[in-house]
């Protein structure tokens, strides 16, 4: 008897914690920073890296990553790190023809999603200074 009425009480709280848990869609955000490097003039390319790894530099062909954690160069100067929010990044800065012009450490001031689900962080444009 004892063992059936713990069976039972075990199915009620499953069922009534089953009501509270929060259904989450399947996961399809990640989180990007904007790097502006408008002082350095037109055409110039960026790589940025993170401990994860770094984008392609310029004239690099990208290899397919198993990690979306290594930044991904996407369009405008927006980088996407996946799932991680890095702190600080380095920033390399080449012109034209590939030459480095320029390398910074610089930081991110992110904002974290409060959501039950989670969702991505966001943080304003790194703004590089020629």
């Amino acid at each position: 008897m004892r063992r059936a009425a713990s069976t039972v009480a075990a199915l009620v709280l499953a069922a009534l914690l089953t009501g509270c848990a929060t259904a989450c869609p399947a996961i399809g955000w990640t989180n990007s920073v904007t790097i502006d490097a408008a002082s350095y003039g037109p055409g110039v390319a960026l790589q940025v890296c993170s401990d994860h790894g770094c984008s392609p530099a310029p004239g690099i062909v990208p290899t397919p990553e198993t990690d979306a954690s290594v930044p991904q160069a996407g369009d405008d100067g927006t980088f996407f790190f996946g799932f991680d929010a890095p702190d600080e990044i380095t920033v390399r800065v080449y012109d034209d023809t590939g030459v480095l012009l320029a390398e910074s450490r610089e930081t991110i001031d992110w904002t974290h999603s409060t959501e039950p689900c989670g969702g991505p962080s966001t943080a304003p444009p790194v703004v590089l200074k020629a």
